[in-house]
């Protein structure tokens, strides 16, 4: 399903309304690629969808690890997915927040940190010339010194995973 891209995700300072998607928040980043013609006509919660069930075993991997080593704390799971429990799963995607044609915004609120994914499809070029681009935003609030820890540790994984899904559509 999944044709390898030659082209690389690239990291993009997140803009100021990305920031606004979590007041008080503590970080954030953002990656892009240019959107493929076949994908750029699609609604961008279909292509999150597409993008979220092309990742590869080692990433469905590290989400379910994460999931039993932090369900004795009271964290919340779930798997790499785009809303409510997928048919034959017991645990539900990244919730919806909100969802529009060009973006659409996940996240989840916990104990330790809150989250918003938001996947955003660039307005066409009227002429053409400029390519339309496809950006994944994670905006992260803490919550003490669980929560810092936490982002820490996952930061690494993090950061290869969405480039590795972003990077993984199909060309």
């Amino acid at each position: 399903m999944n044709s390898a891209r030659t082209c690389k995700a690239d990291e993009i300072p997140p803009e100021a309304h990305h920031w606004q998607l979590l007041p008080g928040a503590d970080f954030a980043d953002s990656y892009r690629i240019p959107l493929a013609a076949a994908l750029a006509q699609q609604q961008v919660a279909e292509i999150a969808a597409r993008m979220m069930s092309g990742r590869p075993a080692w990433v469905a991997a590290l989400l379910d690890l994460r999931n039993r080593l932090v369900a004795p704390f009271g964290l919340k799971g779930a798997k790499m997915a785009v809303g409510e429990v997928q048919p034959g799963s017991r645990l539900p995607g990244f919730p919806v927040l909100d969802d529009d044609s060009s973006r659409l915004l996940l996240g989840l609120d916990d104990h330790h940190l809150d989250f918003r994914l938001c996947i955003e499809k660039s307005p066409a070029d009227s002429t053409g010339k400029e390519p339309q681009w496809l950006t994944a935003t994670t905006v992260v609030r803490t919550k003490g010194w669980a929560g810092k820890a936490y982002l820490a540790a996952i930061m690494p994984f993090h950061r290869c995973i969405v480039r590795t899904l972003l990077e993984r559509m199909p060309a």
